[in-house]
């Protein structure tokens, strides 16, 4: 298997993470033992089908609650081992310096706060003033396609559309300026004008606070385009990974060539 040897140095480095789903006998694992690793300035796509087990890697990379859980492994962000720091420490690490844009929008909003109210919850991390907030805000949200983002900032999410709402994710996370944004299946309830212009936004992003990007993807075809290096899921597997041309010029595994063919 084509794989970039892990190191220290990296900003996030994955060492043999193993999950299961606990409550069973013979505790069904969901990861078999990923290993990656991740550079500031860098894009990895993290491609597979449904099921493959990439939301599950990406709430465990920051140990949100999730259905499955880390039974061995390590995950080194920035040189500290994520999998044993409390919950206390962990809160000060997510949202400020590694921002999960989720695949269910509404999951993440409040539906009792506006969505103003909520963007600034998200700035105050860079102890702006209020007026500062907001020009951020309804910069970013114009440069990702919502119109009249003073009023919309005074409506609720029940009063924005699930694309909208992903949208408002996406400048969520932006304007903490994360060093590490993990981003799962976010083109997913976009039109094809509007996906072009976010996935501008995250080369741009990378470029502008030389973070490091993975995307999380069942499209190739958006991996192809945005990412440096891929990885491909299978069945809680890393089958493969290597630059886009190793992936889609010289694919080795089955599956991989399998997901190449019918993209």
């Amino acid at each position: 298997m084509k794989n970039k040897i892990l190191h220290a140095g990296d900003l996030l480095v994955v060492k043999d993470l193993k999950a299961a789903f606990p409550g069973s006998p013979d505790m069904p694992r969901v990861l078999r033992g990923i290993s990656l690793s991740l550079n500031s300035g860098e894009i990895l796509g993290i491609v597979g089908e449904s099921g493959s087990g990439k939301t599950i890697f990406s709430k465990c990379l920051i140990r949100l609650e999730s259905p499955a859980k880390i039974i061995s492994g390590s995950i080194f962000f920035d040189d500290q081992e994520l999998t044993k720091k409390t919950e206390k420490e962990l809160r000060l690490i997510r949202g400020k310096r590694i921002a999960l844009v989720m695949q269910n929008p509404k999951a993440a909003m409040d539906p009792v706060f506006t969505m103003g109210s909520q963007f600034d919850e998200v700035v105050a991390l860079n102890k702006l003033s209020k007026k500062k907030k907001r020009k951020i805000i309804y910069n970013l949200l114009e440069n990702v396609g919502i119109a009249s983002p003073k009023e919309r900032c005074c409506q609720y999410p029940h009063e924005w559309s699930r694309g909208m709402l992903q949208r408002a994710q996406l400048v969520m996370a932006f304007s903490a300026s994360p060093e590490l944004l993990i981003l799962d299946e976010v083109t997913s309830a976009l039109d094809p004008t509007i996906c072009l212009q976010i996935l501008d936004l995250i080369v741009s992003f990378k470029h502008e606070h030389h973070a490091g990007i993975i995307l999380i993807t069942h499209d190739l075809s958006i991996a192809s385009k945005i990412c440096d290096r891929v990885a491909v899921m299978h069945q809680g597997l890393i089958v493969e990974s290597g630059t886009v041309s190793d992936i889609f010029d010289n694919p080795v595994h089955p599956y991989t060539k399998l997901l190449v063919s019918s993209s």
